[in-house]
């Protein structure tokens, strides 16, 4: 899956460059750039799961998230920058939760470390940095 612009419009490079530019002409970059087409393979085990579930149900809210985050990361694959990479993150945060079994919207659980490790592992800390210390005081000494 890929996205490709048409033959008169900015490519993705073209477009980083324009937005970047101090005194850019926000008219002008919409105008030129170029109209994004995505580009699928349709033999793809993903594409034939994705066209079998619209078949079934239009209006599929899985179908249509997977859509989004199939169409979002060949965006980035290809070099274009999302409007809303906010989005983006959910809907995957969301495809994960769901591939482990958790549930997206549990509220998360604080865990309470107890003292003694806390404390365990500052000294592990500083010691760490004594002796760091005095590695660099003997090698100043043998120069």
């Amino acid at each position: 899956v890929v996205v490709v612009t048409s033959q008169f419009g900015y490519s993705a490079q073209q477009e980083k460059v324009m937005k970047s530019q101090a005194f850019q002409n926000k008219d002008q970059l919409s105008m030129m750039a170029g109209r994004k087409t995505l580009e699928i393979n349709p033999n793809h085990p993903v594409i034939v799961d994705l066209l079998a579930k619209v078949k079934a149900s239009e209006s599929d809210a899985a179908a249509s998230s997977t859509a989004e985050v199939l169409f979002q990361t060949a965006l980035i694959e290809s070099g274009y920058e999302l409007a809303d990479a906010s989005a983006l993150v959910s809907r995957v945060y969301r495809l994960m939760s769901k591939e482990l079994g958790v549930d997206p919207d549990a509220p998360v659980k604080e865990i309470e470390v107890p003292e003694e490790e806390e404390e365990e592992a500052e000294d592990d800390k500083d010691d760490d940095s004594d002796d760091s210390e005095e590695e660099e005081k003997k090698e100043k000494e043998d120069l």
